[in-house]
């Protein structure tokens, strides 16, 4: 089967999702809310993709004797009269599988729990789990996840479902030619049904990096903020590492100079350029501290 195909001159993209287990039946239920969540999810993305398309889901008739459901995702031109197969509308097809696909790989890796920014170049975002691993993921997929409360909770409500259905050993989203794209095991179920909207605050993330920072003003007083110029910026900062305040309590020799350090950005989404903006900064580990070299004398004053 093509994975893209011209049906009245309407673009279609399929997508199967298959439910593992010992039966080939599925409670009533179950099938019916895990897709109602399924579609409210993928119209959520074709939302903030802004597709301008009116996006539909159909069922393919299922295969006696396995329990896989094929959808077709159907996508159409609003207010337009034909709709051209075209190089745009199967870009916007793959687009909405891409997402959807991508949102149950990061729901999976994430299990509930709130993402750790670690970088962003273009458009990959490097996402660390509270386990500690990293993954590079669409910067789309990890925006729409953060932001939109509808999408994370059409996710907990599906896994609550699944969770619930004692059949169920595993949900799986196939592509072409049936390939696995995500797999989820049945002991994945409850942390994924627990997302944690009070940690995931819409329109916020924190990214960590790496860099540079040249000290402006220091304090050793806790309650007070650093200053410094990072990427040509002055900023403001709440010096986190505990390992160094100590150090200097316990009177190691510190002054002027440039850090190394592992930096925490807060970000906020701001709608107008659609895009996240700086807010504030920690830093929250020195990995090098150089100091500035001395200035030389210029005149002996006994000369």
């Amino acid at each position: 089967m093509n994975l893209f195909t011209q049906t009245n001159e309407t673009l279609m993209e399929d997508i199967k999702i298959k439910f593992d287990g010992d039966t080939h039946q599925i409670e009533a239920n179950t099938l019916i809310n895990s897709l109602l969540h399924f579609t409210n999810i993928i119209q959520e993305i074709n939302k903030e993709l802004k597709t301008d398309r009116k996006v539909e889901i159909k069922v393919n008739a299922l295969n006696e004797g396995s329990f896989l459901v094929h959808l077709i995702i159907e996508s159409n031109l609003i207010n337009s009269i034909e709709n051209l197969f075209t190089k745009e509308n199967i870009e916007i097809a793959s687009g909405l599988v891409t997402v959807v696909t991508g949102i149950y790989g990061l729901t999976k890796f994430l299990k509930g729990k709130k993402a750790k920014v670690l970088e962003v170049k273009g458009d990959t975002a490097k996402i660390e789990n509270v386990q500690g691993n990293v993954t590079y993921i669409d910067n789309r997929v990890y925006n729409i996840y953060e932001r939109n409360k509808a999408v994370r909770d059409s996710i907990s409500q599906e896994f609550k479902t699944l969770s619930s259905d004692d059949k169920v050993t595993g949900f799986e989203l196939l592509g072409k030619k049936d390939n696995p794209i995500v797999q989820i095991q049945k002991d994945e179920f409850a942390d994924i049904a627990s997302i944690e909207d009070e940690v995931l605050m819409q329109d916020e993330r924190l990214i960590t990096k790496v860099g540079m920072l040249n000290i402006v003003r220091l304090s050793f007083d806790k309650s007070m903020k650093w200053e410094f110029y990072y990427e040509g910026n002055k900023i403001s900062a709440k010096m986190n590492d505990s390992n160094f305040t100590t150090l200097i309590d316990n009177g190691e020799q510190f002054a002027k100079g440039d850090l190394e350090a592992e930096i925490e950005i807060h970000q906020e989404f701001h709608a107008p350029v659609n895009t996240f903006i700086n807010k504030s900064y920690k830093v929250n580990k020195i990995i090098k501290h150089m100091p500035r070299p001395k200035q030389p004398i210029l005149f002996d004053k006994k000369a």
